[in-house]
């Protein structure tokens, strides 16, 4: 599995982040193209070129701007910008949502609505190029996960078009306050802003996580420089990791994988309403999910709940869980299991179209199940017994198909 690890422990802006992207792969003609595509290839020009800070290489942006001054923009001028450009429908809306993360911090500081919001320096050409082309490196690079480490607080002040502001600025207090991104207080000399709005708002879009991996297997390294002399190293590196060195070499060994384990025990609810909470809990991307009887205090008789869930579904599980059961409390933590590598096939059969579930084993068995939905629904249309139409269908779908063809 691979996914994108972004260090940035120094600090993060856009245009650091999509330094390191380009350095960890990502073609330099997409960020040239998103000129193009954003129609403003007449006034402005990108370029990066390798570099150095305090001694660690990398690749560094500038950006030079050659007709005329900037202006303020509001919210639905630059999302008119970007939905009138050529930039295809994923960077479009991952950009537009980073500037309403912006927005949405803007407004609250100023106490004003998102759309009476004019961005300064966060409307500028060169922020509006820097998400653009941050959310076009992630689209080419389509990780499975992305995770960040917390990014440093900074302190001192710094000038902005408001005058003096503290460090760091209330547009970044506010969106790590609204995502929960915890800031980290660091010893540092340098008095100034190094987590910007815009880099620390690209984060609230794109991050899966704001941690380290428990596994961290490194394929390849990106290093984007800040723009600024700062008396330390001042840069921002991409970690391209593989989550799965654990896992399987080839298909006949099991999958190793990380899930998340789920409970919680209800004393006050019916057994209609834990029908319906199991219910909605595999509906909302629950892997298995089992019920039994507990003894709780004052011996009154409960349920304990467990569901075993994806890390990528587990904060819609729990939302589930306190939106929709008694229980105002929920244990969590993560385990892991081996699966067999397994499909899952449909295919046209004399009973009608039928799914059924494909593993294998270590020693080459091919283990084949058949959907029991279908099964039910087929004896309920036919009258026939269920280990009938399963003796049936397996014969049938022997002879037919090549059960192991998705080793191949």
């Amino acid at each position: 599995m691979k996914s994108i690890f972004v260090d940035c422990t120094l600090g993060i802006s856009g245009d650091m982040l999509a330094s390191a992207l380009l350095d960890l792969g990502v073609p330099l003609s997409i960020f040239l193209n998103n000129l193009d595509n954003l129609k403003l290839e007449k006034n402005y020009r990108i370029n990066f070129k390798n570099g150095n800070s305090e001694g660690i290489k990398g690749i560094i942006c500038t950006k030079k701007e050659i007709q005329f001054k900037e202006f303020t923009r509001s919210f639905n001028d630059i999302k008119t910008l970007i939905l009138d450009s050529n930039l295809n429908n994923y960077v479009k809306e991952k950009s537009i949502k980073v500037f309403e993360i912006l927005a949405e911090s803007e407004a609250i500081v100023h106490g004003k609505k998102i759309s009476d919001i004019h961005f300064h320096e966060l409307g500028s050409t060169g922020s509006i190029i820097d998400i653009v082309n941050v959310c076009s490196a992630i689209d080419f690079l389509k990780p499975e996960k992305i995770y960040f480490s917390n990014p440093p607080s900074g302190k001192g002040v710094v000038s902005t078009s408001h005058g003096l502001l503290p460090v760091p600025v209330p547009t970044v207090l506010e969106i790590a306050k609204l995502n929960k991104i915890k800031l980290m207080l660091v010893e540092d000399n340098y008095m100034g802003e190094i987590t910007t709005p815009t880099g620390i708002a690209l984060m609230a879009n794109f991050s899966d996580e704001n941690c380290q991996p428990d596994n961290i297997n490194i394929k390849k390294i990106g290093i984007g420089l800040g723009s600024k002399n700062i008396g330390r190293p001042n840069f921002l590196r991409v970690l391209l990791i593989d989550e799965n060195d654990k896992e399987i070499v080839n298909n006949y060994k099991p999958i190793y994988e990380e899930i998340i384990s789920q409970e919680a025990w209800i004393d006050d609810s019916t057994p209609e309403d834990i029908a319906i909470l199991i219910e909605r809990l595999r509906s909302a991307g629950a892997i298995d999910v089992i019920s039994y009887s507990v003894d709780m205090k004052k011996n009154r008789k409960g349920i304990c709940i467990k569901t075993i869930v994806h890390p990528k579904n587990q904060v819609l599980l729990r939302e589930v869980w306190f939106n929709y059961s008694s229980t105002i409390g929920l244990r969590e933590k993560k385990t892991n299991r081996w699966v067999l590598p397994r499909i899952l096939v449909t295919h046209k059969t004399t009973l009608g179209e039928v799914s059924f579930k494909q593993a294998i084993r270590p020693n080459g068995q091919i283990l084949t199940k058949i959907e029991h939905k279908d099964l039910t629904r087929i004896s309920l249309n036919t009258g026939m017994s269920i280990e009938e139409i399963r003796r049936k269908l397996i014969n049938e779908l022997s002879e037919s198909y090549e059960l192991d063809d998705f080793l191949h």
